[in-house]
């Protein structure tokens, strides 16, 4: 289990990389800054603080995945049932209105990981391949899993500081990114179907 545990989270950690590079913006240097050692400067500056927020946004994208991905373990091994409410704790505060979008959204990540740590396989691929059985399984599995976390993000979006039109702007292309790499995901998990 340790070890399917291990090749699902890292194909987790994959696709969020995958997608911070999506929904960040990465800074482009002058094309005369290499002639000037001082702009230089301050553009590594730049390209370091990127890095670092490619990284924040990796971790805190994983958060409720990792709590999720432990919940689903952890009911398979003791053969009981994830109280996705005891995972809401652990979520810290947010807004009424998007409590139950989130116990929705991390109900079916549980489920999903349910599926693929039940399945037999040495990699993500062979786990999907084994725990949906076709491509419009997966599909189906992740067009829900996308459906409830844009839902949830959504519900987040008056409450968080900022301009709320650049955060929309963020939910929109983080929306768009997941949609295009479940995508190519389900391509590389049933390469040879068709939807």
């Amino acid at each position: 289990m340790e070890e399917k545990k291990g090749h699902i989270f890292e194909h987790e950690k994959k696709m969020a990389r995958q997608l911070a590079l999506m929904v960040m913006d990465k800074p482009e240097p002058p094309f005369w800054a290499s002639f000037i050692p001082m702009i230089f400067v301050f553009y590594a500056q730049k390209l370091k603080q990127y890095s670092q927020g490619l990284d924040d946004f990796v971790d805190n994208y994983l958060v409720s995945r990792r709590h999720a991905m432990e919940a689903a373990l952890a009911a398979m091994v003791e053969d009981s049932r994830v109280d996705a409410r005891q995972l809401l704790k652990k979520a810290g505060d947010m807004p009424p209105a998007a409590k139950l979008l989130y116990l929705e959204w991390v109900t079916l990540l549980i489920d999903h990981y349910q599926v693929l740590l039940d399945a037999d396989g040495d990699c993500h691929e062979d786990l999907a391949r084994d725990g949906y059985k076709n491509k419009r399984g997966y599909i189906s599995a992740w067009t829900s899993l996308n459906d409830a976390e844009r839902a949830f993000n959504m519900a987040l979006l008056p409450d968080v500081d900022g301009d709320s039109e650049d955060i929309l702007n963020v939910i929109q292309k983080m929306n768009a990114g997941i949609v295009h790499l479940r995508y190519q995901d389900a391509e590389a998990v049933f390469p040879h179907e068709t939807n």
